[in-house]
């Protein structure tokens, strides 16, 4: 009796850990990049390098000792960091309030701050040095690299703490020295509020969860009349790890 073995050849290929960004727990633990127990997003600024060509994925090489034209420098500043996640904006209000104790609500987008703060600090310890953009599923560095902080580290963290500054002018004479600029009910964010005797201590924080800060919403009466007077502001932000 005859018969025939039929046999299907396979190739075995290997897949870069890299193509999965979620971390897997198990029983004896897992592995996690390092990141602070205590963050404060203050004023400081980050500097970090990439290589800025062809694909532009943010491939970094093994270390900051290299030619100048190998990577291209940044320097992120925190204080436009929170500027560009953060509104203000006028509640609703009689006149008598609007002008003798005007309120303001400022909405701060708190994870998206913290999520950015994060990947600049990655990128400044070069974390994914030396990864090819090819070893990742979306083909894309820095996007993978937030893609590692959303799946396994923003939801480590808690929020802890604002500081909250406020700073006034006389409209009159700023107005006058500005020829004429408007100045009324126009508050700016601005660095320069940020010393000790503009802290405003007791701040009203509408329906925060510490846990799941996607914005935090704060509201600020103004302790001097808008008829005459203005005010920059400013504030830090503080988060723990859980």
């Amino acid at each position: 009796m005859k018969s025939t073995l039929m046999l299907k050849k396979f190739d075995t290929k290997t897949v870069p850990g890299t193509m999965n960004l979620k971390d897997l727990r198990t029983f004896f633990g897992g592995k996690l990049i390092y990141t602070e127990d205590l963050i404060n997003i203050n004023d400081d600024s980050i500097q970090f390098s990439y290589v800025l060509s062809g694909k532009n994925t943010g491939f970094q090489y093994y270390d900051d000792n290299i030619p100048d034209d190998w990577e291209t420098s940044f320097v992120e500043n925190l204080t436009d960091l929170k500027k560009n996640n953060q509104t203000l904006t006028l509640l609703n209000q009689n006149a008598d309030n609007l002008i003798n104790n005007t309120r303001w609500q400022v909405i701060i987008k708190a994870k998206n701050i913290l999520t950015d703060y994060l990947f600049f600090k990655m990128k400044e310890s070069r974390i994914f040095k030396m990864i090819n953009y090819t070893d990742l599923y979306n083909l894309s560095i820095n996007k993978s690299i937030y893609d590692y902080i959303k799946n396994n580290i923003i939801n480590t963290y808690k929020f802890e703490n604002i500081e909250f500054y406020a700073e006034y002018y006389d409209i009159k004479v700023d107005q006058a020295i500005t020829k004429n600029v408007l100045l009324q009910f126009n508050p700016s964010l601005d660095v320069d509020t940020y010393k000790p005797e503009n802290y405003i201590k007791d701040i009203n924080i509408i329906n925060l969860n510490i846990y799941d800060f996607e914005n935090i919403t704060i509201q600020y009466n103004q302790s001097k009349p808008s008829s005459q007077f203005g005010f920059n502001y400013y504030f830090n932000l503080t988060f723990s790890k859980v």
